[in-house]
C-alpha cells in the first residue's frame, strides 16, 4: 500500500510539472505571462472603471487583483481539469493509474500559477503603500480553502461529464464570462440595482472574493455565518463530485 501511495505521489508530481510547463509552451515570455496578464488587465480596468465610469475606489489596483486572481484560479483550474481524463486517454487505456490523480494534477498546476499571481498582489500592495493588516490577512486562507474544495468537487464532476459531452467545454467559456461579470471583480456590488443584485448574491464565487477582500483589502473579518456557509457549500459540492466520479470513473475508458 505504501508503494502505491508513493507511485501516486510521483505521478501527481509529474502531471503537475507537465501541465505547468505546457501552459506556456512555445511562448516567448513563458511563465512571465502569469504576472503580465493580470497586470495588463489591472491597467485596462483601472482606465475603464476609474476614468470612463468616473468611479473612485481606494487603491483600485489591489481591489481588482484580489478578485481577478481568485477568479482566474477558479475558472482556469476547472477548464484544465475538464480535459484531464479525455486528454490523457492513451495513458488511462494502458495503465491502471488512479484517474483522480489527473484531475488533481490539473488543479495543483493552476494553484502554482495562482501563488505566482499572489506575489504580484503583494508587490502591488507594497508599491501602492497598501496596509498589510496583520494578523487578519493570514485568515484569507479560509476563503481560499473554500474555493479550492469547490474547484475539486466541480472538476471531478465535469471531468467525467466532458468524456460524455464535449460541448460542456464550450459552454464553460460562456459560464466563465458570466461569472466574471457576476462576481463584482472590477466594480463594487453597491452599484448593482435590485433585483439583479439579489440574483448575483447567489453566486458563491462572489462571496469567496468578497471574503478575501475583507481580509486582505479592508483588514476586517467578514460575517462568520457567510464564511461557514461558503465552506459548507464547498464541502457539499466536493461530496457530490466524489460520488459522481466514483460512480463513473470505471466506465469512462469505454467512452474514449
Amino acid at each position: 500500500m505504501n508503494s502505491i501511495k508513493k507511485n501516486d505521489i510521483f505521478l501527481l508530481e509529474e502531471i503537475v510539472k507537465k501541465n505547468f510547463s505546457s501552459k506556456y509552451k512555445d511562448s516567448v515570455l513563458g511563465v512571465i505571462w502569469t504576472i503580465l496578464s493580470p497586470l495588463l488587465m489591472m491597467a485596462l480596468f483601472t482606465i475603464i472603471f476609474s476614468t470612463i465610469f468616473g468611479r473612485n475606489i481606494d487603491n483600485y489596483a489591489v481591489y481588482f487583483l484580489c478578485g481577478w486572481c481568485l477568479f482566474t484560479f477558479f475558472t482556469s483550474a476547472i477548464s484544465v481539469s475538464m480535459d484531464a481524463l479525455k486528454g490523457n486517454k492513451s495513458i488511462l487505456q494502458r495503465t491502471p493509474a488512479p484517474k483522480y490523480i489527473f484531475v488533481l494534477g490539473g488543479i495543483l498546476s493552476e494553484l502554482l500559477n495562482y501563488l505566482i499571481m499572489l506575489i504580484l498582489l503583494v508587490v502591488i500592495m507594497f508599491i501602492t503603500h497598501a496596509p498589510f493588516h496583520f494578523p487578519i490577512i493570514f485568515c484569507s486562507i479560509i476563503p481560499l480553502i473554500s474555493v479550492f474544495i469547490m474547484i475539486v468537487g466541480l472538476s471531478l464532476m465535469l471531468s467525467i461529464a466532458c468524456v460524455y459531452y464535449t460541448d460542456i467545454k464550450h459552454l464553460w467559456r460562456v459560464i466563465s464570462m458570466m461569472l466574471m461579470y457576476a462576481s463584482a471583480i472590477f466594480y463594487p456590488m453597491d452599484i448593482i440595482p435590485e433585483p439583479f443584485k439579489g440574483y448575483m448574491l447567489l453566486n458563491p464565487l462572489y462571496w469567496a472574493i468578497d471574503q478575501f477582500r475583507c481580509f486582505v483589502y479592508q483588514g476586517i473579518v467578514p460575517n462568520g455565518i457567510n464564511l461557514i456557509n461558503l465552506l459548507l457549500l464547498s464541502l457539499i459540492i466536493l461530496i457530490c463530485g466524489i460520488i459522481v466520479f466514483e460512480k463513473y470513473e470505471d466506465k469512462v475508458v469505454t467512452k474514449f
